[in-house]
């Protein structure tokens, strides 16, 4: 079930202070197309410290909501302009967190293949991160 892709995923955060951390993904993951919505499902891996979670990503003309579920659970809806609240689990605890989505573009081919999404955003985690993020995935 659902169509084997290849997924990169490319975020850079930047701090107010100008730190700058950049990591890179790419794994194998299964592609769905359900109810005007495409779905990626993959499991992260130990070099993104998320080994024994499950992400889903959930893409639509405007929105992408990217949900871990497993050891560290989040969700995160990115759509542009809006401010999205939530609490960000890991096993240290759980912290408030906020985005707000400054950019969001998602390419893609009639039949869900060969997508690019770039998203910009503002992050901050209840005193422990504040800054600007940007994501680019490619799926193949």
């Amino acid at each position: 079930m659902g169509e084997n892709v290849l997924v990169k995923i490319n975020t850079v955060q930047m701090d107010f202070k100008g730190n700058k951390d950049n990591l890179e993904l790419i794994t194998e993951a299964k592609l769905y197309v359900k109810n005007n919505a495409t779905y990626v499902i993959y499991e992260e891996s130990e070099i993104s410290g998320m080994k024994g979670t499950t992400s889903r990503l959930k893409i639509t003309e405007d929105c992408v909501i990217i949900k871990k579920i497993g050891r560290n659970n989040s969700e995160l809806v990115f759509e542009l302009g809006k401010r999205f609240k939530t609490l960000y689990r890991t096993p240290h605890g759980s912290f408030p967190m906020e985005i707000v989505t400054k950019k969001i573009e998602i390419n893609k081919e009639k039949l869900c293949k060969d997508m690019e999404i770039t998203i910009e955003y503002d992050l901050n985690i209840s005193g422990l991160f504040e800054g600007k993020n940007s994501i680019n995935i490619k799926i193949n």
